[in-house]
């Protein structure tokens, strides 16, 4: 498999094939993770509606548990893409002062809410928004912005319209829900803040690197995870999938090695300081 250079310094962690190496310590609708000296528990009440997090979300929790860069407490943070709350309930329960999830999934909410109240969390510090990323205009900027975009390829004979379609597909050859982030993190992210991404292989990281060191941020991978890519719930049309992302690897926009890919952990920054919310 090729990739563009990882600094030496960054970890890699390589996940078995077969998910016997899942982050996950139970899984599918189900799962305890450790976060910054914590034990938090994750349930999704139908795994058809809202996707369980997949070792690729997991990934930057993983990362972020590694050390205490950046500080997460007292900021008020969005969490984009949020299906189960996974980001809201790490983030708030390492103090968070605000957190608001956002997804497309009006099922989202209620499960995000749910998993945050179960883990003894204070829910006024929640707020959860129904909306496309493209139609959210908040009224005040983030100090911290955290995402898992969807980046599989979509196609029409796998396209399903329900929310593991949302949180695994995208269209633009998977890319859809990055493009969004980078072309409103400038609307979205106080100066001073932070970005942190985990980033698909089968993404083009290059491109989404590029374009934001670019527009003046600093770039950082924290941790590279080398894991299966997440065929099971498309099994039926695993060759079509394949496929596509075949096509994408010969254009230059993918990486991978058979049906192994890996997942960055990015942090963005941009120089300046951080405003009060």
């Amino acid at each position: 498999m090729t990739h563009a250079p990882v600094p030496t310094q960054t970890r890699r962690r390589v996940l078995p094939a077969g998910e016997n190496g899942s982050l996950w310590e139970a899984r599918p609708s189900c799962g305890i993770f450790e976060f910054r000296g914590m034990r938090l528990r994750l349930t999704v009440e139908d795994p058809a509606e809202v996707l369980f997090p997949t070792d690729c979300g997991l990934s930057l929790i993983a990362a972020l548990n590694a050390d205490l860069v950046p500080d997460l407490a007292g900021v008020n943070a969005l969490d984009i893409g949020a299906g189960s709350g996974l980001y809201s309930v790490a983030l708030l329960a390492a103090g968070a002062e605000r957190v608001t999830a956002l997804d497309i999934n009006p099922a989202s909410a209620t499960q995000t809410a749910v998993n945050v109240m179960a883990n003894g969390l204070d829910s006024t510090r929640l707020t959860c928004v129904t909306s496309p990323l493209e139609e959210y205009t908040p009224d005040e900027r983030f100090d911290l912005v955290i995402t898992n975009p969807p980046h599989l390829p979509y196609d029409p004979s796998y396209a399903r319209k329900d929310g593991l379609e949302t949180a695994l597909v995208a269209r633009r050859g998977g890319r859809a829900v990055y493009d969004s982030v980078v072309e409103r993190v400038d609307t979205l992210l106080a100066p001073g803040g932070t970005l942190l991404m985990a980033h698909s292989s089968l993404a083009d990281i290059p491109r989404t690197v590029t374009e934001l060191t670019r527009g003046g941020f600093e770039a950082e991978t924290l941790e590279v995870f080398e894991m299966d890519i997440p065929l099971l719930a498309y099994a039926e049309h695993k060759e079509t999938m394949l496929t596509l992302l075949r096509e994408r690897r010969a254009e230059g926009r993918a990486e991978f090695d058979g049906a192994r890919f890996t997942v960055h952990a990015l942090m963005f920054r941009r120089p300046g300081n951080a405003t009060g919310s």
